[in-house]
């Protein structure tokens, strides 16, 4: 073996206490949520109002995103478990999940593990979905789908290898309908046998052409390397082994890496032959003879828990990993991207997906944050252009994408003059979204042709936030116009940043009134006329000074004393508009327990907000 596995070089890590870790933001990552889960009215979210929804996958076939996901009622490893596709024509707003792989019963009686022992099962149960891997592009351009079938005695035991069954598999069609399903794999070593199993083998499959791709995945071994934990090593298909003193043996010369560490695999080419695996824990591995032989070691620079990394090449010729930034695995954010331009040295850390909403339901296991990343799979045949993108489920309850603009860049270097109408019916270009079912974001055209933003929120537990990152400046005018749609009780909150989230000033509309924070204390600014209208709000920042001037329709707010920011920082880079406070819980020293939200299911009345003709630029003085 030659060569050195990949490294974060760089000295940037999160700060646990805050939810974007305190870090630089990847300028134009936006967050979209695919699916916000609902127990009182899952005809919102599935249709079926489960809680617990993990483990997405992702892809892109002709023209569509098509996303993946697990979901159980309440619990990790429960029955009552199926698996969800939904499907998007642009990553933003998603078709209604339907059933992929549907809840299967577990026959009563005996069932043999991987260590030897048998475990009864006195009365049949309902089996769960796992799985490693979704989505397969076939040589003839078919999209396969499959997901592991497992059930386990409690919640503290894995469903794979003891108690599994077996992978299913089934093809989507370009319309989104779904063929049969079948078993591409069944775990005969755990007893199961074609006769006891839900549903046929795939050899049996009348289509020739879906045979012929299911023999092409189980023919690619870095694709069924993903089926590592799940199969486990009696199954010949899995080339990096994983023996019972529980530390990688065969097919690859691991340094002390724990097999709970060497999960989740993924992986990228650098060159035909040279080939990189990520792994959970920050276990990183490389293979110089494609796939033969490998070299894999804990890498402890990339310093992140068992949420998952994702790696690959990306458009413009660079390398992406995606992680979570945090050794607590119960602490699951920020979700971060480091880039490299040769695949192995890493730098330049940023925040691309910074929120913890509040944890809507009680269950097992549902750490905070977005975790399990995934991306588009190497051999995918078709990928969006310009862009990187992720999924990942949110404490474990809802699923959303993250689009990060490519190339990948932290810092700005042009001015802002914007009024949205390159982003109507697209992505917002250049800025940092954070969009959900309930508060959505979204660049509009009004009746009278004027393009804006449009920030709506009727989330009783979450927000919407727009941000933009600007040219850093120590004496800084950022002026906008903006329109209230009512008199709301709630506040539109807007902010002046420094490149690590430290406010310098904080202005709140509200009941028809604009308020500015000056240090510590809150002052009422301008009266809004009754009628809803344009007005045009400028401030004047002057770090060095440590104050700010904000203005009204031209009328400067006139106060006595120093108009001082909120914090003192050098200078500012963000302005971000959030439709309620920021939030900091839970944090690393608090874990709060938390038993379901009441009305969480609920929508409470929308407000609505207009935002445009954004401008930033240097200044003299106040």
């Amino acid at each position: 073996m030659k060569g050195q596995t990949p490294y974060y070089k760089g000295n940037e890590f999160a700060r646990m206490s805050l939810h974007d870790g305190g870090l630089r933001h990847a300028i134009g990552a936006s967050n979209y949520q695919v699916m916000r889960a609902n127990r009182a009215h899952p005809e919102w979210a599935e249709n079926v109002g489960n809680t617990y929804n993990h483990g997405p996958m992702l892809t892109f076939w002709r023209g569509m995103f098509y996303l993946q996901y697990l979901s159980n009622p309440a619990h990790e490893h429960t029955g009552g478990g199926c698996s969800f596709v939904a499907r998007s024509k642009d990553g933003i707003t998603w078709e209604t999940p339907k059933v992929s792989f549907p809840v299967v019963k577990i026959p009563a009686g005996s069932y043999h593990c991987a260590d030897g022992t048998v475990i009864e099962v006195p009365e049949e149960k309902e089996g769960f979905m796992h799985q490693r891997m979704a989505f397969y592009h076939s040589p003839d351009d078919r999209l396969l789908v499959t997901g592991f079938y497992g059930h386990a005695p409690n919640h503290n035991v894995c469903p794979w290898v003891n108690y599994g069954m077996g992978r299913a598999v089934r093809e989507i069609y370009e319309d989104g309908s779904f063929g049969p399903i079948y078993f591409i794999r069944y775990l005969d070593y755990s007893g199961w046998t074609e006769d006891k199993l839900p549903f046929p083998y795939y050899k049996h499959a009348e289509d020739k052409g879906f045979v012929a791709a299911c023999d092409a995945l189980l023919a690619d071994r870095l694709v069924t390397q993903q089926w590592a934990e799940e199969h486990g090593d009696m199954d010949p298909l899995i080339h990096i082994k994983t023996p019972k003193n529980r530390y990688m043996g065969q097919g690859g010369n691991m340094e002390n890496v724990p097999f709970e560490s060497a999960s989740s695999f993924c992986w990228y080419h650098i060159d035909e032959q040279t080939i990189i695996g990520l792994w959970k824990q920050g276990t990183v591995g490389r293979s110089d003879d494609g796939g033969e032989t490998w070299v894999i070691k804990s890498e402890p620079s990339f310093a992140t828990s068992g949420a998952k990394s994702w790696g690959q090449k990306t458009s413009d010729g660079r390398y992406a990993i995606a992680y979570v930034n945090s050794l607590a695995s119960e602490h699951r954010y920020p979700l971060v991207v480091v880039t490299s331009d040769d695949g192995i040295a890493f730098d330049d850390m940023a925040v691309v997906f910074g929120e913890v909403p509040p944890r809507r339901y009680e269950g097992t296991y549902k750490d905070f944050g977005p975790q399990y990343i995934r991306g588009i799979s190497e051999g995918h045949a078709e990928y969006p252009k310009d862009a990187l993108w992720l999924c990942h489920s949110v404490n474990k309850e809802d699923i959303a994408v993250t689009r990060v603009p490519v190339p990948i860049r932290r810092v700005e270097d042009k001015h802002i003059d914007e009024n949205f109408a390159e982003s109507v019916g697209t992505y917002v270009k250049n800025w940092n979204i954070y969009s959900t079912v309930w508060s959505p974001v979204r660049a509009i055209k009004l009746h009278d042709g004027t393009t804006c933003l449009r920030i709506a929120d009727k989330d009783p537990c979450d927000y919407a936030r727009a941000m933009r990152i600007f040219p850093s400046e120590q004496k800084a005018e950022v002026s906008f116009r903006f329109m209230v749609g009512g008199r709301y009780k709630e506040a539109l909150e807007v902010e002046l940043a420094d490149e690590t989230g430290i406010v310098a000033c904080r202005i709140s509309i509200k009941e028809g009134k604009v308020y500015v924070r000056y240090g510590s204390n809150t002052h009422t600014a301008f009266q809004l006329p009754s009628a809803i209208g344009w007005h045009t709000m400028t401030i004047r920042i002057d770090c060095y000074e440590n104050q700010f001037h904000l203005f009204l329709d031209g009328e400067q707010h006139d106060v006595k004393g120093f108009a001082r920011m909120v914090q003192k920082v050098n200078r500012v880079e963000r302005l971000i508009f959030r439709t309620k406070p920021a939030r900091y819980l839970p944090n690393n020293e608090i874990y709060p327990h938390t038993p379901d939200l009441p009305n969480s299911d609920e929508p409470v009345g929308e407000r609505v907000y207009y935002i445009t003709d954004v401008k930033t630029k240097a200044i003299d003085k106040l």
